[in-house]
């Protein structure tokens, strides 16, 4: 079977090898390979709602511009604990890659959480290679804290030292920002995106329309592949499912399985909420372009 090129010539295979690169560095706390993945401007959103990780700008800790931001965001999450990632389908649109997965993070021997993700990597092309322009981490915060308290004493320790890891690399301001991310649309953002599914279930454009900011938005159906206005994506018919909603900051993501007149296909959706109104934003479906069984 040949190769499926995607954007500049790399083949989706690549970037998924590439992406790869990244949760390897990871199980083997090689801090200067994972730092190498990101672009000279980068941005990490983990999770999303939290105040975001902004790479290559100016710096007041290091005095420049640097990654500065990015190497202290390893050192407070990644360095301290034994992360696992447990994926469960890879998906390549252009220079997306989207990973629907779970992670384990072990922080102690009796400290162990399981977090449920949907992971976007958005790549970029910097002197030929790939590079990771941006990283957004889809997950819920408050879920993965009452795993911890649920540990009992054994997660006073292994909190305590968190906090104080935190503190020392992110500040008051940091841990604040980082706190953002117990904010979301939540349950209502997530009834919001079943309701897209229903009523393009239902082949109902009106009401379908109604959920949206704006009248003109474009749909990713899939993206990078189709860029649909909202009836005619309600108009090409079949049947959305979505299962593993996550509701993080103003976004909800699901895995999404879509039987069309076509095939089936299984993914991710990611739903851009406005935090007023709920109405909804943005929406890109993400599958492969072929049909599975």
């Amino acid at each position: 079977m040949g190769e499926t090129v995607t954007s500049n010539y790399f083949t989706a295979e690549q970037c998924l090898a590439f992406v790869e690169r990244s949760p390897n560095a990871v199980a083997a706390h090689d801090k200067d390979a994972w730092l190498s993945l990101f672009a000279t401007y980068n941005l990490v959103e983990d999770p999303v709602g939290a105040a975001p990780h902004i790479g290559g700008v100016f710096d007041r800790r290091t005095g420049y511009r640097s990654n500065g931001r990015l190497s202290r965001f390893y050192d407070t999450f990644i360095a301290p604990n034994i992360i696992r990632f447990e994926v469960a389908r890879d998906i390549v649109c252009g220079l997306h890659v989207v990973r629907d997965l779970t992670i384990e993070i072990t922080m102690s021997a009796q400290v162990v959480v399981r977090v449920p993700v949907h992971l976007l990597y958005e790549l970029t092309i910097e002197a030929g290679e790939l590079k990771i322009l941006r990283l957004a981490a889809h997950w819920e915060l408050w879920p993965m804290l009452q795993q911890q308290f649920a540990q009992g004493w054994a997660f006073l320790g292994v909190g305590g030292a968190s906090a104080g890891r935190m503190i020392r690399h992110q500040g008051a301001v940091g841990m604040a920002g980082f706190m953002r991310a117990l904010s979301s649309v939540g349950a209502a953002g997530k009834a919001q995106a079943g309701r897209f599914a229903q009523y393009f279930n239902a082949g109902n454009v009106a009401a379908a329309q109604a959920l949206f900011s704006a009248s003109d938005i474009s749909i990713g159906f899939p993206h990078a592949q189709r860029c649909l206005g909202i009836a005619d994506c309600v108009a090409q018919g079949g049947e959305l499912r979505f299962s593993k909603l996550l509701a993080a900051g103003n976004m909800v993501s699901a895995t999404v399985e879509y039987n069309g007149p076509y095939g089936h296909h299984r993914g991710v959706v990611f739903f851009e909420l406005q935090t007023r109104g709920l109405r909804i934003a943005a929406l890109n479906f993400y599958w492969s372009a072929a049909a599975q069984a």
